[in-house]
């Protein structure tokens, strides 16, 4: 019996445990099916709107109360409610019901039109730190437009008038802002693009040790090696060859809803992202033969693929750069086939740069598959048992 045939004879016999076993495909395509529909209808609008934020006027003038509406037409933020006393404000920012708030000093108007420095204090909630950091952002940017419209009309009481006068004053230098590759600031395009591959990372390495740590728990190992005519070559293959269709699958259809479907940016190749996703699979999967092939009790392995799948986000490098982390934590960066995705993703998706500039993370992604070579012979004695 050849190889070939070997691999396909545990391949059928891995086929009908996954069929027979609602977990398998539940913590594949259901996981990944319910994390795409969730993330996509979440991230629907790019940028979080109408987050809710109070005001305390202290002043009650035509300038604060001009201050308020201002910042409520903003879309991102909305005042749902103006309050007495600050307390108040800060009772319900720490209950939850607001994620910023608006403090004005007494006599603002009067401060501000006598061309002297009035407060305006700000208190934004970073525990959320999405809807505390737009916040912060809006009200910034709100006060910047309102110092120069009163600027303005000085300038105007003045006599000076006319943009070409007023903006060298009021705008020494003028910024022109444009953001790479994400024009709308779109937070589904910042995350979605790793953090699905991640939560597909996480499914995969944990379903290849629970589908050969089964075998070992459940003693049915004898028959496993049968399957495949005592190969152990052939019936790991056999048994990974299912769930590699399954997760390449999953994996460039994910590719196919982001990038043409939902119109994410992709100013290269999809072809070579898709190449990339293949060898993502099979780098996670030779990961997860290596742990269990260690560890060969499945809790031990299961906890271990829990913690190196999680940790993997962090070393993504797509939330806190990888290199402003201390320099005896960045060298673990590589031990993570995500990192390396990740950076052909920003050479392809977003700066269209040659494949050369990525080859080396390819290669990368590709040594990950000598690891399950690495523990063939402790593997091969755990079969035999």
């Amino acid at each position: 019996m050849s190889i070939i045939q070997q691999t396909i004879n545990v391949a059928r016999r891995e086929i009908h445990r996954m069929l027979s076993r609602p977990i398998y495909l539940f913590s594949s395509v259901f996981v990944m099916f319910f994390c795409y529909i969730f993330f996509l209808t979440f991230f629907a609008q790019g940028l979080p709107e109408q987050l809710p934020m109070g005001i305390v006027d202290n002043d009650n003038s035509y300038v604060s109360r001009t201050l308020a509406r201002n910042i409520d037409a903003m879309a991102q933020v909305e005042i749902v409610k103006q309050y007495s006393t600050f307390s108040e404000a800060r009772e319900d920012m720490q209950r939850g019901k607001i994620y910023a708030i608006i403090d004005v000093a007494p006599n603002f108007e009067a401060v501000l039109l006598a061309s002297r420095q009035p407060k305006i204090m700000y208190y934004v909630n970073d525990a959320y730190l999405i809807a505390g950091s737009l916040s912060y952002k809006d009200l910034t940017y709100i006060s910047e437009l309102g110092t120069a419209y009163v600027q303005q009309r000085l300038l105007q009481a003045r006599g000076i008038v006319g943009d070409e006068n007023l903006m060298p004053i009021l705008q020494p230098v003028a910024i022109d802002t444009h953001l790479i590759a994400n024009p709308y600031a779109n937070y589904g395009i910042y995350l979605l693009n790793v953090l699905l591959p991640g939560v597909l990372q996480l499914m995969i390495i944990m379903l290849t040790v629970f589908s050969i740590g089964a075998e070992l728990k459940e003693k049915t190992t004898a028959e496993w090696l049968g399957a495949g005519n005592q190969s152990v070559l052939a019936a790991l293959t056999g048994k990974m060859l299912p769930y590699t269709v399954l997760f390449v699958l999953l994996g460039i259809g994910g590719n196919l809803i982001l990038y043409r479907y939902m119109h994410y940016p992709m100013n290269g190749s999809l072809a070579w992202m898709s190449l990339a996703t293949i060898i993502y699979v099979l780098a996670y999967q030779a990961i997860g033969i290596f742990i269990i092939g260690v560890f060969p009790r499945m809790r031990d392995a299961i906890s271990l693929s829990a913690f190196y799948g999680l940790l993997a986000f962090t070393y993504a490098g797509f939330t806190f750069p990888i290199e402003a982390m201390p320099s005896g934590v960045q060298i673990f960066a590589e031990l993570f086939p995500i990192r390396h995705y990740f950076k052909i993703y920003v050479n392809e998706a977003l700066h269209n740069a040659p494949i050369s500039y990525s080859l080396i993370y390819f290669a990368a992604m590709t040594a990950f598959l000598i690891l399950p070579f690495l523990v063939y012979r402790r593997l091969r004695k755990q079969l035999d048992v």
